[in-house]
C-alpha cells in the first residue's frame, strides 16, 4: 500500500503545474491520471497574449501574471532538460477605427510596454491589406503537447504518476483516509478539467465546457516571424507549420472534429492571408471554463480533506503557473485566502 499526503487527480495544465509547485515545496504526493480520457491542453494552441483585442484593454491580471509564467516556465525547463515557452510578437491587421485607439493607448504608460509598433504597411507578405498593423509584444506560445508529454515521462518515471480511472462517486475517507486501490492518501484534489462537469461532489461550481478546434497547416508562403490575429489566430510551430484557430461550441461537447469547425477558421483564413496551405491535421478539445470566466480553487464546503483546482478554460497558460501556487498556499497554510474572483465560495 502506497500513502501518500495529496491525490492530485488530472495531468492536464492544472494538475500538473499543481504537482511541479508540490515537488518543488517538498511536499509528499501522487498524481491519478485517466488512461483513456482525453486532455484538452494537448490540443489547445498554448497563446499567451497581454491584450483583449475586441475592447483593447489588458488581460486579466497581465502584470502580475506574466512574470510568473515566465519564471515558472523557465524552472521546469531547467528541471525537464526541455524548451516549452516561446516568446514571439503578435501582428495584428487594424481597420482605421482600430488604429486610431492603438495609437493612443501605444501612448499610455500601462499599455506602451505592450503594443511595440504600429505600421501603415505589413511587415510581412500575403497578408490581406488594411489601414495599419499593430504589434504586440508580452506575446508567445507553450508547446503544450510537448509540455505535457515530458511532464507525464519524469512524473511516470519518479513514480509519482498514477494510471488509472477514478470514480468521484465512490470518493469516502470515513476510515480517515481515501483508498484508491492499493493507493491510500489523506487529502484529494480535483484537477480534471471538463471532467469536472461529471463529478457530484462539485456540481455547483457553473462549470460551462466549450469545445474548441483547431487545424495544423503546411505553407512555404507564410513567414515564421509573428503570430497572426484578426478574427483567427496562425501561430508558427516551426518548419512551417502553424496551427489555426479557433471555433467556440457549447453543444457538441464531443471530442470529434467537425467540418463545420474546418469551415469557420478556414472562411476566417481567407480574410487574413493570401497564402496557399494544406491542413494536416484537424483537432477538437474540450475547455474547461466557468461561467464567469475566472478559475475556481477551494476547499469543498463539507469536506476540508477535499478541493478542486479548475476552470482555467482559454487563457491556461497563463493562468496555471500563478493559481497553481495559490491553491498550494490554500492547502498548506492555515486560514488562506485566494481572491474572491477565483475563490470557490462564489458559487456556494
Amino acid at each position: 500500500m502506497i500513502n501518500t499526503e495529496f491525490l492530485i487527480v488530472g495531468n492536464g495544465l492544472a494538475g500538473s503545474f499543481l504537482a511541479f509547485e508540490m515537488l518543488k515545496n517538498k511536499l509528499d504526493f501522487r498524481i491519478v491520471a485517466s488512461p483513456t480520457k482525453s486532455r484538452a491542453t494537448e490540443v489547445a494552441a498554448g497563446m499567451y497574449n497581454p491584450l483583449v483585442f475586441k475592447r483593447l484593454t489588458k488581460s486579466w491580471m497581465t502584470d502580475e501574471l506574466l512574470p510568473v509564467m515566465h519564471g515558472k516556465f523557465s524552472e521546469i525547463e531547467q528541471l525537464l532538460g526541455e524548451e516549452f515557452l516561446f516568446r514571439k510578437d503578435i501582428l495584428k491587421p487594424l481597420s482605421e477605427q482600430e488604429k486610431e485607439l492603438w495609437q493612443k493607448r501605444k501612448q499610455e504608460t500601462e499599455f506602451s510596454k505592450y503594443i511595440s509598433d504600429i505600421t501603415d504597411n505589413s511587415p510581412v507578405k500575403n497578408i490581406i491589406p488594411s489601414a495599419g498593423y499593430g504589434r504586440v509584444s508580452g506575446s508567445g506560445y507553450v508547446d503544450l503537447k510537448k509540455f505535457l508529454t515530458v511532464s507525464d515521462r519524469f512524473f511516470f518515471n519518479n513514480k509519482l504518476l498514477i494510471r488509472h480511472n477514478l470514480d468521484p462517486e465512490v470518493i469516502d475517507n470515513s476510515k480517515g483516509y481515501f483508498e484508491i486501490g492499493n493507493l491510500r492518501a489523506n487529502n484529494i484534489v480535483f484537477c480534471e478539467g471538463a471532467a469536472l462537469k461529471e463529478n457530484p461532489l462539485f456540481s455547483f461550481i457553473k462549470l460551462v465546457p466549450v469545445k474548441g478546434e483547431v487545424l495544423q497547416l503546411f505553407s512555404t508562403e507564410i513567414l515564421e516571424k509573428y503570430i497572426l490575429n484578426k478574427n483567427v489566430f496562425l501561430l508558427p510551430l516551426g518548419n512551417q507549420r502553424f496551427k489555426a484557430g479557433s471555433t467556440y461550441e457549447w453543444k457538441d461537447l464531443t471530442n470529434e472534429p467537425t467540418e463545420t469547425g474546418k469551415q469557420s477558421i478556414t472562411q476566417r483564413l481567407e480574410k487574413l492571408i493570401t497564402a496557399e496551405y494544406t491542413i494536416e491535421n484537424h483537432l477538437a478539445g474540450i475547455r474547461p471554463a466557468t461561467s464567469d470566466r475566472r478559475p475556481v480553487l477551494g476547499i469543498h464546503p463539507q469536506n476540508n480533506h477535499v478541493s478542486v483546482f479548475n476552470g482555467l478554460g482559454t487563457k491556461g497558460v497563463i493562468l496555471a503557473p500563478y493559481f497553481a501556487n495559490e491553491m498550494l498556499k490554500l492547502l498548506t497554510i492555515q486560514n488562506y485566502s485566494v481572491k474572491k474572483e477565483v475563490d470557490i465560495k462564489r458559487f456556494l
